[in-house]
């Protein structure tokens, strides 16, 4: 089974636009073609961001769905790993931190941070609209 780590930007992304790849993604999470891995930190971040004013007036769908969708369901990692320096911006590497610690194969982002690493140790950086390329081949099998 595929195990990925989800980048805040990418679920608040679906959020906003409910685009056809962040839409895809949530569906192939929702039919268990991957787990979905969260630490405590990745998720009170996810519901800090979710519920700013300036972002939470914008969102065509209710965030509290999701936020209790991902609490249910996702793969919750101790997040006892913790790297520092990791990454260039500090803020990311909570999300390394959680794909190594839980063993995921891929950490799929937005972020040119994360994405210009390609990868760290045994986990891929990979953009959305890749990772559900992916599934789609993957699903196909």
């Amino acid at each position: 089974m595929i195990r990925a780590v989800i980048d805040t930007n990418i679920i608040v992304s679906y959020l906003l636009t409910q685009s056809e790849t962040t839409s895809r993604l949530i569906d192939h999470w929702e039919q268990g073609h991957f787990v979905y891995l969260v630490s405590p930190t990745i998720l009170s971040e996810l519901k800090e961001v979710v519920y700013r004013p300036r972002l939470h007036q914008h969102m065509n769908v209710d965030p509290a769905v999701l936020l209790d969708l991902i609490e249910a369901n996702a793969e919750m990692v101790a997040g006892k790993l913790v790297f520092a320096g990791v990454c260039r911006d500090p803020k990311d590497d909570q999300f390394v931190a959680c794909a190594v610690e839980g063993i995921a194969s891929y950490l799929v982002t937005g972020d040119a941070d994360l994405l210009d690493m390609e990868a760290y140790e045994d986990v891929s950086m990979i953009r959305a609209f890749d990772f559900v390329r992916l599934l789609d081949s993957t699903d196909s099998l």
